[in-house]
């Protein structure tokens, strides 16, 4: 017998306000897709529910019945759902959880060969750095553009866009960027003239651009995280932007509990100034 989601899970019968199209430029059908998608998720809808029918959402949140219709669109293209004329929408499959090797993949530096393949898309040298991406920091003459994808068991789970100084870059082993993460070959070369590195991280959906690139939905959520590495004497030596699948993203840290009481720079960097 095919379970509903009206009784799959009395969460499932929260009602989340949908905000105009025009607010935060994320239109309703993108928004409606968001919240289906949490509760697939989350496990309030489990694979082989049928969700309320396209009426019944259209008004629950006070929609119209075309605004439904993309939404489960968005979902079916992301492979979550499917739709049968007659028989409903059904979820058909939860994304799931990272595994071992895709933690390893994202949070070991050292990673690579069949934990991590690298895919480079673009590489240009000479440029300035682009501006926003180091707030502190002296940014140097020259860097290296190194735009690229990491994948892990033939997915892409993050696209890069990488600026590495160039007197920095010129001392790697020739074509390590292919083969090894720039931080790790940056560590190689650069070792104790290390200094800070400072990293902001926020939650957006995914453009076109970002969708194609990532083989993933359009709007479904990206974790980016902009970061920068500065050397002894203060100079910029890596900086970036990093935009993680939000289905494909763990950040794994651990810190010694009493450690941002004698550096509170740590969890409030402005705390330096």
């Amino acid at each position: 017998m095919t379970r509903s989601a009206s009784n799959a899970n009395p969460a499932a019968n929260e009602v989340v306000t949908l905000a105009d199209d025009d607010t935060g430029g994320v239109t309703r059908y993108r928004q409606l897709a968001s919240v289906i998608r949490h509760k697939i998720v989350s496990g309030e809808y489990l694979v082989g529910v049928q969700l309320p029918t396209v009426d019944d959402l259209a008004q629950t949140y006070g929609i119209a019945k075309v605004t439904v219709r993309q939404a489960f669109a968005v979902l079916t293209e992301e492979g979550l759902v499917s739709s049968q004329r007659g028989r409903g929408t059904h979820v058909i499959k939860q994304p799931s959880a990272p595994g071992d090797g895709l933690r390893s993949a994202i949070n070991d530096e050292s990673a690579h060969g069949d934990e991590l393949e690298i895919r480079i898309l673009e590489m240009r040298k000479g440029l300035a750095l682009r501006p926003g991406l180091a707030p502190r920091g002296t940014p140097l003459d020259s860097y290296v553009m190194v735009r690229k994808l990491h994948m892990h068991g033939g997915t892409p789970f993050c696209l890069i866009e990488m600026y590495v100084a160039s007197s920095v870059f010129a001392r790697f082993p020739p074509g390590g960027e292919k083969h090894h993460k720039l931080v790790h070959l940056l560590r190689q070369v650069e070792g104790e003239r290390l200094s800070t590195m400072q990293q902001t991280m926020t939650v957006e959906p995914a453009d076109y651009i970002l969708a194609r690139d990532l083989d993933y939905g359009f709007g479904a959520p990206v974790a980016k995280i902009v970061r920068s590495t500065l050397d002894i004497d203060g100079n910029v030596l890596l900086a970036g932007l990093f935009w993680y699948r939000g289905d494909r993203f763990i950040l794994d840290l651990e810190l010694p509990a009493k450690l941002t009481e004698h550096y509170p720079a740590l969890a409030i960097p402005d705390s330096r100034r």
